[in-house]
């Protein structure tokens, strides 16, 4: 091993952030017969189940996902490494060599980030040769599930929050710097106004925020001049007050004349605090000056403290953003729903055949794509749905009234002129199709996208009973054929 330290996300390494069954199936895959080894892959990826107390969630991460797909590769060291693994002993050279030589060579679809969705719907397909599309699984998952579920905690924050401003400082609380930049990111995308990560600030453009830390307040004599000293570099900042005591804190800053652009509280009795700390602000002449709440905040307290008025323009959030404290896991999954094989037998056209990976298949002729064979989990609870899909979002009011699942190439019968296809081909052939949009895109996107959200569906406690998502009859004929061949094979 060098004696250099190794960070697990840098270039040289990502595309050994994996399961080692990824790389054990694309060995397994690339001697399987022509008929397998051959064929494309069509992958979805879908949320079962929504954390807790949620009712949608925001799609994010696209962006780091697709990064990832165009660039994995697998260098000397990479192979070398995967080559002495035990599991590996019987794998045939050959295998070795296509390692060295892959490139991502598929299609990319997905729903823009910042959308908002409901369980079961795709946010994502990827069609590729089999091992292609296999290998890229496990990044995907994690860099999508992570970033959707801070993007959701921020979304439900920010509509808390009630037109106060809330920004990410969670990075010290992240699990890990990396989770701590993608949060920051994900956030932003949620509807923050910034955040106290640097490095998401000079990569991503995000506005940055900082304040003080109570070690600098302790560091001076006398409290007033610490905040005078602070003031004089940054005029424009805000001074922590509660170190001491919050109250004659701001008393000491306009007693000193400090024209002070804001004050943060980082606990105690916020609200009270807020009121009697805004009266004083007032009295003294200092109306421009903003109050910032922090410590441990969350949309529970945040709502609570805009129920009851609290004079608070700002919110600074931590450690129940970066960590979705409450549930802190997106069950995101990645599922085939579909594979195209390049020729089988006309003989095998329209029927319905068994797999040797316990799932089930229907198949017709595409005479420009090959075969397209219909593919479904069965295991109880975990059933999912044929074929490549497309979400088309119906508004009534410019309010989402249904969303329609259907079969990619299947058109909504209905009538409705509203409906807008969700799924979109970013990827193809290998090659990204558009720029990807700014931070400050993404965040005017998502925020249309709350602003079509009927109020129900952004209650913080109350999950209505049903969401707002059918499947089309084409889709459901076609999982009950499949599934009934099942029960009588």
């Amino acid at each position: 091993m060098d004696d250099q330290l190794i960070s697990a996300h840098e270039d040289d390494y990502t595309s050994l952030c994996t399961d080692l069954y990824q790389l054990t199936m694309a060995a397994a895959y690339y001697v399987s017969p022509n008929r397998i080894s051959n064929s494309q892959g069509i992958f979805e990826m879908f949320v079962r189940k929504l954390p807790s107390n949620r009712s949608y969630m925001v799609a994010a991460g696209l962006e780091q996902a697709l990064e990832f797909i165009l660039g994995i590769k697998f260098n000397d060291k990479q192979i070398s490494y995967i080559r002495s693994l035990d599991a590996f002993k019987m794998v045939d050279e050959d295998f070795y060599d296509y390692l060295k030589a892959f490139k991502f060579t598929g299609t990319v679809w997905a729903v823009p980030e910042g959308t908002v969705l409901f369980p079961n719907e795709p946010m994502l397909r990827i069609e590729a040769p089999i091992i292609e599309a296999q290998i890229v699984e496990t990044y995907i998952l994690s860099i999508i599930n992570f970033q959707s579920l801070i993007a959701t905690k921020a979304s439900r924050m920010v509509s808390a929050a009630s037109g106060s401003s809330v920004i990410e400082f969670g990075s010290r609380r992240a699990h890990g710097p990396q989770a701590g930049f993608l949060a920051a990111r994900a956030s932003f995308i949620g509807g923050c106004m910034g955040t106290s990560n640097v490095l998401a600030g000079h990569k991503l453009g995000i506005p940055v925020f900082g304040t003080m830390a109570h070690s600098f307040i302790m560091s001076f004599e006398k409290e007033e001049e610490a905040f005078q000293h602070f003031n004089h570099i940054f005029p424009s900042g805000f001074l922590l007050v509660d170190t001491y005591d919050s109250i004659m804190a701001v008393k000491k800053i306009i007693q000193a004349g400090i024209r002070v652009n804001g004050i943060r509280l980082d606990g105690g009795d916020l609200l009270h605090l807020s009121i009697d700390i805004r009266r004083i602000l007032d009295q003294a002449g200092y109306s421009s000056t903003k109050i910032m709440a922090s410590g441990d905040l969350n949309e529970y307290l945040i709502k609570e403290l805009m129920d009851k008025d609290a004079p608070i323009d700002l919110f600074a959030v931590g450690t129940e953003l970066v960590t979705s404290r409450d549930d802190p896991a997106m069950n995101g999954v990645y599922k085939l729903v579909a594979m195209r094989i390049p020729s089988l037998p006309s003989s095998s056209s329209n029927s319905l055949t068994t797999s040797n990976n316990n799932t089930k298949s229907n198949s017709y002729n595409d005479h420009n794509k090959g075969q397209l064979i219909y593919k479904i989990k069965a295991s109880p609870g975990k059933k999912t749905y044929p074929g490549p899909k497309q979400i088309h979002r119906i508004l009534e009011n410019n309010l989402i009234k249904i969303d329609i699942v259907t079969l990619d190439n299947e058109a909504v019968e209905d009538g409705n002129i509203n409906s807008i296809p969700l799924l979109r081909k970013y990827v193809e052939h290998g090659k990204i199709l558009e720029e990807m949009p700014s931070m400050q895109t993404l965040q005017k996107f998502h925020l249309q996208q709350l602003n079509t959200l009927p109020s129900k569906f952004k209650h913080l406690d109350h999950v209505p009973e049903m969401f707002p998502v059918e499947f089309s009859d084409k889709l459901v004929t076609l999982l009950n054929e499949i599934s009934h061949e099942r029960k009588n094979a």
